[in-house]
């Protein structure tokens, strides 16, 4: 598809009864006026289903976002965020920074194929924030009354999901512990003790785990740990892409295609087929575990899954945080009070020393 025949397929989402931009409202799982309150449902999208990923990887693909959309690029943390043309942006969503630039839009990018809406309200959101930040340990006592959101926003990030079969044939070295007499002397005098030896063999097996929708965030804005704080995502419940649900809602670019999105899934597939091989090695302790893995049937969706974020300050600090639009499971960054942390230290540390005296009187 064309840049220009991209143009020509943008939509926008009047209200039927006073013209106004109308945009998606989790509370009511529909497009909402946010001026007459007027409501239109959007016609039920169709489930995705997984493509093999060496088919998607020649064929061409649907191109554009489908509807009319400016790109605003941050200079601090280089995330590409969507938003609709009558909006203005001042700010990064991700990251605070004030040093954003508009850019055109990228006419290869490639349409996302599925999408979970927000199921989440704002409202909602916020008050997650109030129940995390009052809960963390070992943060400054001012923290909750000090920090303060700014501007908490709904965006949709891109997601690669993948799923495949994995065949792991491993070998190592399996431990096996025994015990022998040794004679010591203590204090003046020869004793006789048992000294624990390992007996070392070789040993061999094969395992063969399948791996459904392994989760890859391939946003620029968000770091992969914090994304995978507020996991899982029901991705089973994705459906078919429809800019309608954007409406009212930034958009991240994809920061990472197929290609390198398998790759990273292979390596959070390769933490746990390590593990699960691990678990087969025999005996009491191993060493030299080495594992080899072949992969077939993989298939892959790509979607867009919807997070709540805002940058909080602290003193003059910007913090993160960030809320899953379906389930509510939050995360995000905090200032440590070191102070709280010095005494905590200080406190284990006098009621060993306690410890130790008593055990020795």
């Amino acid at each position: 598809m064309t840049e220009a025949a991209a143009i020509t397929k943008a939509r926008r989402f009047p209200c039927e009864a006073c013209g106004a931009d109308i945009r998606w409202d989790p509370g009511v799982s529909a497009l909402k006026c946010p001026y007459c309150g007027t409501e239109k449902v959007i016609a039920a999208a169709g489930s995705i289903s997984e493509k093999p990923v060496d088919a998607a990887l020649r064929a061409p693909r649907d191109l554009g976002w489908g509807a009319a959309r400016k790109v605003i690029a941050c200079k601090s943390c280089g995330a590409h965020t969507t938003l609709e043309p009558n909006i203005a942006a001042s700010a990064c969503a991700f990251c605070g920074s004030a040093v954003v630039v508009e850019i055109p839009p990228d006419a290869k990018l490639v349409r996302p194929e599925g999408l979970l809406p927000f199921r989440i309200e704002k409202e909602t959101a916020t008050r997650t924030f109030r129940t995390w930040i009052s809960g963390l340990w070992f943060r400054p006592s001012d923290l909750t009354s000090k920090s303060q959101i700014s501007k908490l926003q709904g965006v949709y990030i891109p997601f690669w999901t993948f799923d495949a079969a994995t065949h792991s044939s491993w070998t190592a070295d399996a431990g096996y512990y025994y015990y022998v007499d040794v004679q010591v002397t203590e204090n003046g005098q020869t004793v006789t003790r048992q000294e624990r030896r390992t007996r070392w063999e070789p040993a061999s097996g094969f395992v063969e785990l399948f791996f459904d929708d392994v989760p890859v965030p391939a946003s620029r804005g968000i770091e992969p740990e914090l994304c995978k704080d507020i996991e899982p995502f029901p991705t089973a419940e994705l459906i078919a892409y429809d800019p309608a649900y954007l409406s009212g809602f930034l958009a991240e670019e994809n920061g990472i295609d197929l290609a390198d999105g398998l790759e990273r899934a292979k390596e959070r597939m390769s933490a746990e087929i390590e593990r699960a091989c691990a678990a087969e090695v025999p005996g009491d302790t191993q060493r030299n575990l080495a594992v080899s893995t072949t992969y077939s049937a993989v298939a892959y969706k790509n979607a867009l899954l919807p997070i709540w974020i805002a940058a909080y300050d602290y003193n003059g600090t910007p913090y993160r945080y960030i809320v899953n639009g379906v389930t509510g499971k939050a995360s995000g960054t905090a200032p440590w009070s070191w102070v709280k942390i010095t005494l905590a230290v200080a406190a284990l540390l006098a009621v060993i020393m306690l410890v130790i005296a008593f055990a020795h009187r």
